[in-house]
């Protein structure tokens, strides 16, 4: 009798040293039978919300993660973040730019003297020769006398086609940098749902999921039961 308690004390040693979760319960002093022992249990803590983690990814990804203590994907996705931001900033700046350089351009090789306010105005500078070719234009199509260019300072003349290209050119290269932009705007929102799924996945994970033995002793002592078990 003492034997069996001496050895019910060796599996408790053993059992609180080299399987932190396992749990063994002495039925009386015949039997000994250990329960689940789960290798990698990654459950969320009850006081750590997984839903309140997938709404601040929402607004800044890499947040939710950080809250349930998964560091490195926390580092990852803020990095993804910033680096969108930076791209879309820059490029919308850069944007910007050659839209100002484009309207500059116009006012000293066309001509103008003052221009109204509305991209309206700009397209047409580009699509035609002179104010006069546009006003005809709208005359013929039986157009609104309120689109007319009718105060001089408004009005422009290209001295050639070389000149109305080059603006042109210009221009276009300001709506390619804007579509780049808006790429990074729309990675900026892939990047906060990619995050929220991957929360999800990781509660999925945390609630089912793990690799796990079963180990059991029989009551004569003479040997060990041990299962391996793996959910995914």
């Amino acid at each position: 009798m003492r034997a069996v308690r001496v050895l019910s004390f060796a599996a408790l040693l053993a059992a609180a040293f080299s399987m932190p979760s396992a749990q063994v319960v002495v039925e009386d002093e015949d039997a000994i039978v250990t329960d689940v022992v789960d290798l990698f249990d990654v459950k969320v803590d009850n006081r750590r919300s997984v839903a309140a983690a997938m709404l601040m990814s929402l607004a800044v990804p890499g947040s939710g993660h950080y809250y349930v203590d998964k560091n490195k994907s926390a580092y990852v996705y803020l990095a993804f973040d910033a680096a969108f931001v930076f791209g879309a900033v820059l490029f919308n700046n850069i944007a910007n730019g050659r839209e100002t350089e484009a309207r500059s351009f116009a006012h000293m090789a066309a001509g103008i003297e003052s221009a109204p306010s509305g991209e309206a105005y700009w397209r047409h500078v580009g699509a035609y020769m002179d104010a006069a070719q546009y006003n005809e234009a709208i005359e013929l199509s039986r157009g609104s006398d309120d689109g007319l260019y009718t105060d001089p300072k408004a009005w422009w003349r290209w001295a050639d086609e070389s000149q109305q290209e080059e603006y042109n050119g210009i221009r276009q290269k300001a709506r390619d940098l804007r579509v780049a932009s808006s790429f990074f705007i729309g990675a900026l929102v892939l990047n906060r749902l990619v995050s929220v799924v991957d929360l999800r996945v990781f509660r999925k994970k945390s609630l089912s999921g793990g690799v796990r033995f079963e180990t059991s002793l029989p009551p004569d002592m003479s040997g060990a039961a041990l299962t391996l078990k793996a959910d995914f």
